[in-house]
């Protein structure tokens, strides 16, 4: 029997099943990848797709080379190779600048090259250069038959087996596919998928991956198309290479629409500019706003729209004249470990801190870098004095990729871990990759407890700042975290840089926070695995402090913890494991002597408000209010604060440095308000 195709309508009523599931999977995967705009939840697709699965083992003849099935194929055998593929068009790389100055250079090259050819100013197209693997996409009659590799340019390797299952790769076009087409872009992994597997990688004790390209790249390499399915790659098409069979465009941003409309997913950032300042602004916006796309990106590529016009301007031996990426700060550089420190955390957990020549890096200075646990340093061999190379991400501390060995001069040194506390002086316990000083009483551990609780997100006292904790930790003021509420102001007046004036303020935010909110007060206490939300969760259920240490009496207690949405068994344990301390019931009780009265959460109905009550709200961006507290007051007044902006948000609530929910919000005519706006609504 011949094989129907995808969107053939045959009369065998399974077979019309199986050719319904095939188009109805390829019209969710184009909704999720492309529109980003999900229909059914990822449960209803994987039964659809069981579904087509059951259908194609009992009748392997229907089986299509662009079934949704056909992602994943079987594993190549071990020691096969990735067959060489010749690039009918090659993939030239695009000149790198660095400055304003340079851009501006390649704005008059332009104007020079195009001197006589046109009246018309050129427009420029601008989106983001992305940091991934490039690969080539070839299609014929609107079905995928080969992907390969950028390789050098001139030669790349077959990666058609795992490409097929990288999201937003359509295995066939939709509409009306022309009868050749070559597109070109880039596989990535996204930030927060990477930053997850390399958190897994650590708790395992194995080496993360050195940053998304690598990981990419690597999984790219493997054999078993299913480990590229499992590491969540995606595809973002920027280039139209060849195109046969009656499609004819006049510019980017032409061929840009129908690779969307093919199936494509497509940069939802892009600006047409007329000049080098357009370009700038575009550079400098993209940058500021780098932390909140989704993938890596390391500059700006921008492009002469007008295919005729790139035709006339041509290109040099291996780059073409139209074009030029406008590089963004690097995140990556290269420094001298000059020591590592053992720092001792709240849990007493012992982490090394490298301590390095600054370097800048995203334009900040960057002194320090982290190391995570013993299996990190010794699997990355990073000795003291070593060349190393450092990257950083956004806000995260910046983390150390490896040495540079081949620079060593013989006189770096290995790292070797104290025998003994570098606070306290106490015995080390080894748990796991990490090592551990359980001595409750050590300086350090105090410190960072008492840290915790004083932090914006607790009790919110500001004079108890980092410098002021040691100061009376090493003062002998803070023995313990429930010192906090028994200070010795007169001592403190006393000290260094201190005065009685600063004591007494010192005295009145202490005094302030003595009635603390019931969720602000758990987080503060530091029990792990209890963040801020889960607290707040935890609360909801249990509103006094009180019925926290009765429930810890009960033999059902971890049965009904995880009732609480977002509790499971290890966060049940921990939450009992502090509540059965006698340290901690006795710290607990001191401070109630002192006057700390945690306030109970009260079931408030909400307020009605008009253009609040009902509606859908999305935070993102800087707000000068902590978004918790934002989240809390809009629910309050009976509104739902959502994550992801979508056709059925009602508003953005936009604080500076806004970045891609606030693009994705003008797209759908969402509304955008500021922070302001919103206690206009609630004050008027």
């Amino acid at each position: 029997m011949e094989s129907p195709g995808l969107f053939d309508s045959p009369a065998d009523p399974e077979q019309s099943r199986h050719s319904e599931l095939c188009q109805l999977l390829a019209e969710h995967e184009y909704a999720y990848y492309v529109l980003g705009e999900p229909k059914i939840s990822d449960a209803a697709y994987d039964r659809f797709f069981l579904q087509l699965k059951c259908l194609e083992e009992e009748h392997p003849e229907w089986v299509t080379e662009d079934s949704p099935t056909q992602r994943v194929g079987a594993p190549l055998p071990e020691g096969s190779k990735f067959e060489k593929v010749e690039h009918a068009v090659p993939m030239i790389s695009i000149e790198s600048l660095f400055s304003n100055e340079d851009i501006q250079g390649f704005e008059a090259r332009v104007l020079k090259g195009l001197a006589g050819e046109t009246d018309v100013l050129p427009a420029y197209l601008c989106e983001p250069k992305w940091d991934g693997v490039s690969a080539s996409l070839v299609y014929e009659e609107g079905l995928l038959v080969r992907v390969v590799s950028r390789g050098d340019g001139a030669v790349g390797e077959d990666m058609t087996r795992n490409v097929k299952a990288v999201g937003g790769v359509p295995l066939r076009l939709r509409g009306v596919a022309p009868s050749l087409l070559e597109v070109r872009g880039e596989i990535m992994i996204p930030t927060a998928i990477f930053e997850a597997k390399n958190e897994a990688l650590l708790a395992a004790g194995e080496k993360p991956f050195a940053n998304p390209r690598n990981a990419t790249s690597g999984t790219l390499k493997r054999l078993d198309p299913s480990v590229v399915a499992e590491r969540g790659l995606r595809l973002m098409a920027w280039e139209v290479a060849r195109c046969e069979g009656g499609f004819d465009f006049k510019n980017h941003q032409e061929a840009t629409q129908a690779m969307k409309n093919w199936g494509f997913p497509v940069t939802p950032y892009s600006r047409e500019v007329s000049n080098a300042d357009g370009m700038i602004a575009f550079h400098d916006d993209l940058e500021a706003r780098r932390e909140d796309v989704e993938y890596e990106m390391d500059g700006v590529v921008i492009k002469v729209n007008d295919f005729s016009l790139r035709r006339f301007l041509g290109s040099r031996a291996r780059t073409p004249r139209w074009a030029c990426a406008h590089k963004f700060s690097p995140r990556e550089e290269s420094t001298t470990l000059k020591k590592i420190e053992i720092q001792v955390g709240r849990t007493g957990r012992l982490t090394p801190r490298a301590h390095l020549e600054p370097v800048s890096l995203g334009g900040t200075i960057v002194r320090h870098a982290t190391l995570h646990n013993a299996k990190y340093i010794e699997s990355l061999d990073i000795r003291v004095g070593d060349t190393v190379m450092v990257r950083r991400a956004g806000d995260v501390i910046p983390q150390i990729l490896g040495s540079l060995a081949q620079e060593r001069s013989g006189k770096e040194e290995a790292f070797l871990w104290p025998t003994s506390c570098p606070s306290c002086g106490g015995n080390i316990s080894v748990k796991g990759e990490h090592r551990y000083c359980f001595n409750m009483d050590c300086p350090a551990q105090i410190q960072r407890r008492v840290l915790h609780l004083a932090s914006r997100q607790a009790l919110r006292v500001e004079g108890l700042g980092e410098k002021a904790v040691k100061q009376f930790v090493d003062a002998g003021l803070l023995k313990s975290v429930e010192d906090i509420f028994s200070l010795d102001y007169e001592k403190i007046s006393g000290l260094d840089r201190w005065g009685e004036k600063s004591a007494l303020a010192l005295k009145d935010q202490v005094e302030q926070a003595k009635s603390p909110d019931l969720p602000r007060f758990l987080y503060g206490l530091g029990i792990p695995e209890v963040g801020a939300e889960t607290a707040r969760a935890l609360c909801q259920v249990f509103p006094v402090l009180d019925a926290f240490c009765s429930l810890a009496e009960k033999a059902d207690a971890v049965e009904v913890l995880q009732s609480v949405e977002g509790v499971g068994e290890e966060v049940a344990q921990s939450i009992l494991g502090f509540f059965q301390d006698p340290r901690n019931l006795a710290a607990l009780e001191k401070m109630s002597s002192a006057g700390l009265v945690p306030q109970a959460m009260i079931q408030k109905k909400a307020i009605q408000l008009d253009g609040v009550t009902g509606k859908v709200f999305v935070l993102t961006g800087t707000l000068s209010t902590p978004r918790l507290e934002m989240k809390a007051l809009l629910e309050s007044y009976g509104a739902k604060v959502t994550g992801t902006v979508s056709k059925k948000t009602d508003f953005l609530l936009a604080g500076e440095n806004a970045g891609s929910k606030r693009k994705k919000a003008e797209d759908l005519g969402v509304a955008i308000l500021s922070e302001a706006e919103i206690y206009q609504r609630i004050e008027s």
